[in-house]
């Protein structure tokens, strides 16, 4: 009997099929390339611009799981990114963007072991030469995946933001 030519196809034919078919099923998707880029654990804290100017200092209290930890925040000036436009009509032309300042100040305060779920973030903060501290709040840390969901989480992150009443 004949393989080749029982279904029409000569044996040049059948043995081509053959081949793309094992191919297509030998093949798997391709495999991401993620980098080593990492993302800290921790909670970035905005200040919003109505009381930035008078907040010099910000320390917060972060508990879960029946323990609480204080880390201070060190503050810079914030911004907002401005599109500057491509050079030229070619596709391939350069493009720029740049940081304009906003008025709020903002920060990050690294947490080791930062779980994923709620936490709970209280803040002393420093204010026209006046130590206030804010009431807690709750606030649900999730997973980032600096390198896309491809890739798998990395550090655990939150965000606040700090205004004339408080956190939230």
């Amino acid at each position: 009997m004949n393989l080749g030519t029982r279904h029409g196809l000569d044996v040049t034919g059948f043995v081509t099929l053959l081949a793309a078919l094992l191919l297509v099923v030998g093949c798997s998707p391709m495999e991401v390339a993620c980098t080593e880029i990492g993302a800290s654990p921790g909670v970035s804290v905005t200040v919003e611009k109505a009381i930035a100017a008078d907040v010099a200092a910000v320390r917060l209290t972060v508990c879960w799981d029946g323990k609480c930890d204080d880390h201070d925040v060190q503050l810079f000036a914030g911004s907002d990114t401005v599109d500057q436009g491509c050079d030229g009509t070619d596709p391939d032309s350069a493009c720029s963007a740049t940081a304009v300042p906003n008025g709020t100040k903002v920060g990050f305060a690294e947490v080791p072991g930062l779980p994923t779920g709620t936490i709970t973030i209280g803040a002393t903060v420093r204010r026209a030469g006046k130590e206030r501290v804010s009431p807690k709040i709750d606030v649900r840390a999730e997973p980032t995946y600096p390198n896309g969901p491809q890739c798998g989480p990395q550090g655990t992150q939150a965000d606040v933001m700090l205004g004339a009443s408080g956190l939230r």
